[in-house]
């Protein structure tokens, strides 16, 4: 790791993010706060649909540099409760954002994990579900009020459309754990209009 560099990017984390602070010196470990304030996750948390109405509320992350930072991701775990087809609280790694994985590059920066993670909240993915019994109830809510919003907009799915869900092995320690993988269907029919 790259000491100064490290230092850098704590100064402008905390500036574009007061609400992330270092846990320790140098700065490898950060706990941070964040919610959702806008868009139709508040205007459902609003009408108080859950599980809409937690990611209002305001929710704790920590984020730990690896030895090999910034050849690889941060390790992000969420630590409020939460239901979100995202993710699962209290569970190193097991938070499924493209920046924190498979989207990863060494050019970016704490700043852009936290911008992900602020997204995750404001339009969650039922399409890449943990499976996890709270994430995949959270999926089958978000998935009936339109979410992802980004996909949406770019497909509409008809009344007889089948709409496939990734379902994500939770991280594990276990070989033979790690090796499980359950596919689930949801069909997900549109309201007859009038």
């Amino acid at each position: 790791m790259n000491i100064p560099q490290l230092y850098k990017e704590k100064d402008f984390l905390n500036h574009q993010f007061p609400t992330v602070k270092a846990l320790n010196d140098p700065p490898t470990s950060y706990e941070g706060m964040l919610r959702c304030e806008k868009g139709e996750v508040k205007k459902l948390a609003e009408r108080n649909v859950w599980p809409f109405t937690q990611y209002l509320e305001w929710q704790k992350f920590r984020m730990d540099l690896q030895g090999e930072y910034p050849v690889k991701p941060p390790l992000v775990t969420w630590i409020t409760d939460i239901s979100h087809p995202n993710i699962v609280p209290h569970v190193p790694g097991a938070v499924c954002v493209s920046v924190v994985g498979e989207g990863w590059k060494p050019n970016l920066r704490l700043v852009s994990v936290v911008n992900s993670l602020y997204y995750l909240l404001s339009d969650p993915n039922p399409n890449n579900v943990f499976n996890d019994p709270r994430c995949l109830e959270a999926a089958k809510i978000c998935s009936k009020h339109g979410f992802p919003m980004m996909s949406a907009k770019e497909k509409k799915l008809s009344q007889a459309d089948t709409a496939r869900f990734n379902v994500i092995p939770l991280p594990s320690h276990s070989a033979e754990q790690s090796a499980k993988r359950d596919i689930v269907k949801f069909t997900i029919l549109r309201p007859k209009r009038p």
